[in-house]
């Protein structure tokens, strides 16, 4: 997945990963952990998780969520150490 940051975000985010001694890549996934922390319930149902079925276009959703957070661990062990 990717997309454009808007220019008016762009520089909070940057503020945020020089803050946090951070890759501005981590600082973007951190917010919307965060963000998805206040706006999805943990208790929501997951489906396929649940027992539910998972339709193919969640599956593929799904894929791309432990993709980024694989790559974004994989990054964290191969970067140099932070400051």
């Amino acid at each position: 997945m990717s997309f454009d940051i808007p220019v008016t975000i762009e520089p909070r985010i940057q503020q945020f990963a020089h803050a946090q001694h951070i890759t501005t890549d981590e600082a973007i996934v951190r917010l919307l952990d965060a963000g998805l922390e206040r706006l999805v319930p943990k208790t929501a149902a997951i489906p396929g998780l649940t027992g539910t079925p998972m339709s193919d276009e969640d599956a593929a959703v799904m894929d791309e969520v432990v993709e980024i957070a694989m790559n974004s661990r994989s990054q964290r062990w191969t970067s140099a150490p932070r400051a």
